[in-house]
């Protein structure tokens, strides 16, 4: 039997089955495949992390025995034609998981069936499958505790498939080059210091996985939230290329020596992934519109001046402004840092969730549509289980109680590498105490884009309004 295995999702050999159940069974011509017209990744890092992430697929792939063709155009083209071509029997492939997706997936079913061939849909990367709703609930989930209490009390993963280690390829197949996809930035090359700050592909993420399991699960719980450690896992990248699967994190969390309330808090940031995509599944237009209907109504101010000063690490807030420009030179960005910079744009700025959104997609390594969508809408009040919206999250007070000596700030920061540790997230407060003993170094950073006290106010004022209409 000969299929063709699409790597859509899955960029990696181990815990594939799309790609296991096809070397198994016969021949294998592996492709990628990239459609312009129905993109739904951005022009930014996730493509720079993709391409990189494809050419090691590829070369391992080759040294197997199957090399990964490349095409460009639209799958219900592209397979079909190949399929007939190369005498395919199957096409395999993980689910679609956005709107856009699904419909490009009905098209291929329809021309496959017409060339006689079959289309395999083989499960995707997830615990749990999105579409799934248990015996005794009449719709899908709307909040996370009891979601993630029922996954937990049931789930049982299965072991990760292993890696094949041979496989049968399909000859003369010929593509295009990669670097014909113009993935690569240049004029500027703004991921230069993204190349120096991660290594996509599998053999990174395994290598990663087992780093963290073995020195930084041990007080996982407490240490994530403080931005100036290293308290993250970094594993997100890697699991939103694919080139590790959920199953694998799992397992070697599970059977690690980590205390369990460390593997407990890390596994449940594996269930708001699941959460998600679950959202996403039965609200396709989770990415546009807002999940309580109430808040389309919401009067936001438009995208003014201080969204380019957000954007740009120049708001005068310290921690977001840090964190906004660790997002732009790495294409990261610490959990606790992504909130507070959100929760400043939406609740004080009162700029559209929409617009934050859009910029995160385009700069995050780590972007998956679920996820983010799904996190905005929690900070801007209007998704599933989300934060109460009189919740805004003072940047001054967080940044003082997770980074209290300024060394997060101060990495991303050079303006305030002088600022006293007292002042360092309030650096206004130089121009007041400055003196010959006193460094200036902070007179070259911004003043604050809003007064946080009034800005708070009409936040809730907005929705106060809001919910009277």
């Amino acid at each position: 039997m000969k299929s063709i295995v699409w790597f859509r999702h899955n960029l990696r050999l181990s815990d594939n089955p799309s790609l296991h159940e096809a070397a198994r069974q016969g021949a294998v011509l592996p492709v990628a495949l990239w459609d312009p017209s129905a993109d739904i990744l951005p022009d930014g890092a996730r493509k720079w992390w993709r391409q990189e992430s494809l050419r090691v697929m590829g070369d391992r792939l080759a040294r197997l025995g199957a090399p990964m063709a490349f095409f460009r155009g639209a799958p219900e083209e592209i397979l079909p034609r190949l399929a007939r071509r190369f005498s395919i029997d199957a096409v395999r492939v993980s689910p679609g998981r956005t709107r856009t997706e699904r419909r490009s997936d009905e098209r291929l079913g329809r021309a496959l069936r017409e060339a006689g061939v079959r289309l395999l849909v083989d499960p995707d990367d997830y615990l749990v499958p999105p579409d799934c709703i248990p015996e005794g609930r009449s719709g899908p989930w709307k909040v996370f505790t009891p979601f993630w209490r029922r996954v937990r009390a049931t789930l049982a993963p299965e072991r990760p498939l292993p890696a094949p280690s041979r496989i049968d390829g399909v000859p003369d197949v010929t593509g295009e080059p990669l670097e014909n996809w113009g993935w690569d930035p240049h004029a500027p090359d703004w991921a230069k210091t993204m190349r120096t700050t991660w290594v996509p592909g599998e053999g990174a993420a395994q290598d990663r996985l087992a780093a963290f399991v073995e020195k930084g699960l041990a007080g996982y719980a407490l240490r994530r939230d403080f931005p100036g450690k290293e308290g993250s896992s970094r594993l997100s990248p890697h699991l939103a290329a694919g080139e590790i699967s959920p199953r694998q994190i799992w397992w070697a969390v599970e059977e690690s020596g980590a205390p369990s309330r460390d593997r407990e808090k890390f596994l449940s940031e594996l269930g708001w992934r699941e959460f998600s995509a679950h959202l996403l599944h039965h609200h396709p237009d989770l990415l546009e519109s807002p999940l309580r209907p109430e808040f389309r109504g919401y009067p936001w101010s438009g995208n003014g001046p201080g969204l380019s000063a957000w954007k740009k690490g120049l708001t005068g807030f310290p921690l977001v402004d840090a964190g906004m420009r660790e997002l732009r030179l790495t294409g990261w960005m610490p959990n606790r840092v992504r909130m507070v910079a959100a929760s400043l744009l939406v609740k004080n700025l009162n700029i559209s969730w929409i617009a934050g959104l859009s910029w995160f997609a385009d700069n995050l390594v780590d972007y998956d549509p679920a996820s983010n969508a799904a996190s905005w809408q929690w900070v801007a009040g209007c998704g599933a289980d989300a934060a109460p919206f009189f919740r805004v999250m003072n940047p001054v007070l967080q940044g003082e109680r997770y980074d209290p000596r300024g060394n997060y700030v101060r990495r991303f920061i050079p303006e305030l590498s002088g600022v006293p540790d007292r002042i360092v997230h309030r650096p206004w407060l130089i121009r007041k105490e400055s003196g010959p003993s006193e460094p200036m170094n902070g007179s070259a950073y911004p003043s604050p884009v809003v007064d946080l006290k009034s800005s708070r106010a009409r936040a809730l004022d907005n929705f106060h309004n809001l919910r009277q209409s």
